[in-house]
């Protein structure tokens, strides 16, 4: 599979999930979020632990799109790359819930109800801040709708994929990272031959 195949199939995908967005279901989180997940794996061209993946956030994702980098809790936390681990990896794709398992938020210091999930009919602002004035359940939580975060994800996919095609060590590495884990992970539906 070239890089070229490879990146159109990515570019592809991304269309879909703006697809998913306009339809206003819950659905384009999951689908989303496990895309971001494999988009760290073909970065690192390895599986990822929550450290690799945090860091994918914080050095690719930030980077690519910084308001994400710049985004402070009201209660003035600047985590929001751990709480994306805790919400769209351990919740979303591995718990199939907004809520990631005990083990996971113990570990990984993940807030309950530090992402909240819209869509752009709801009048939400992406990455606007969302704190209730209820004690319980308190929440200080990012907004994150659907279609500004899929728009994103697809400005992150466009980035690995010029990284990748540059001739220098770093594109050489990173061409050879896509390759390997695509290769022994083909995502779902990609023709490998």
């Amino acid at each position: 599979m070239t890089l070229t195949k490879t990146e159109t199939y990515f570019k592809n995908r991304v269309g879909e999930l703006r697809s998913l967005a306009q339809r206003g279901d819950p659905w384009v989180f999951l689908c989303t979020s496990s895309f971001l997940e494999y988009l760290a794996k073909i970065e690192l061209g390895k599986a990822t632990s929550s450290t690799d993946y945090k860091n994918f956030l914080r050095n690719t994702f930030f980077k690519v799109c910084p308001a994400y980098a710049g985004f402070r809790y009201r209660s003035g936390s600047r985590d929001l790359a751990e709480q994306m681990y805790h919400v769209l990896r351990c919740g979303i794709v591995h718990s199939f819930s907004l809520f990631a398992d005990p083990l996971a938020k113990a570990n990984h210091g993940g807030r309950d109800r530090s992402i909240l999930l819209a869509h752009r009919s709801s009048g939400q602002r992406h990455l606007a801040n969302f704190v209730n004035q209820r004690p319980k359940p308190q929440i200080d939580a990012a907004v994150f709708v659907a279609e500004d975060f899929v728009d994103d994800v697809g400005k992150v996919t466009d980035f690995l994929f010029a990284q990748a095609k540059k001739r220098n060590k770093a594109g050489k590495q990173l061409r050879n990272n896509v390759r390997k884990w695509v290769k022994t992970y083909p995502p779902v539906g990609m023709r490998m031959f």
